[in-house]
């Protein structure tokens, strides 16, 4: 899942990478002490299984932390929008996670088709993106995302509406304790 390369990330797997090949030579070393050039031997054969099992441990663990945090980050939101476009190739979903912290997480299904043509090689693509919450001045307790998103909300009868491009879209779920937080 590609939805945030994170720099940091990249830069701790590149240096937990190196840091287990370099740890690995203890293997063959190991080996020699213990049984000498059999034990070397061994260890030379060895040490490249290691390092690979301990490597995809490494990144599986990433790519579960990873998505982790984006459920977390999901589950966090105060209200949740779906709108729904006319795509080449069937209908696109796109969900808007508005959290209390002015971040809008976006989740994107598009239908795509693969190079060759062929009627099974329709896939649909998850991409993931963020985006700024802006408060709109001129509409009281109202929030817009990349001039595309407009939610209103209605404190008082506690209702939301949302529109995508101005075309009604569905609201999914709102923590109103988190609302009420974010407007006062």
């Amino acid at each position: 899942m590609a939805e945030d390369i994170n720099t940091n990330e990249v830069l701790a797997l590149t240096l937990g990478t190196l840091l287990i090949i370099y740890a690995s030579v203890v293997i063959p070393v190991y080996g020699y002490y213990r049984r000498r050039l059999k034990g070397l031997a061994l260890g030379c054969l060895l040490q490249p299984v290691a390092c690979g099992i301990v490597i995809v441990l490494l990144f599986g663990g990433l790519g579960v932390m990873s998505d982790y945090r984006i459920n977390k980050e999901r589950k966090a939101a105060m209200v949740t929008v779906r709108s729904t476009e006319a795509g080449t190739y069937g209908t696109d979903t796109i969900t808007w996670h508005l959290k209390p912290d002015e971040e809008c997480l976006v989740d994107y299904k598009i239908h795509k088709k693969q190079e060759y043509d062929s009627e099974d090689s329709l896939y649909v693509d998850d991409e993931t993106d963020r985006f700024d919450v802006i408060r709109l001045d001129s509409l009281k307790d109202a929030v817009c995302v990349e001039d595309r998103l407009i939610v209103r909300f209605d404190l008082k009868n506690q209702r939301v509406t949302a529109t995508d491009f101005d075309e009604p879209a569905e609201v999914v779920g709102v923590d109103w304790e988190k609302v009420k937080a974010f407007f006062h």
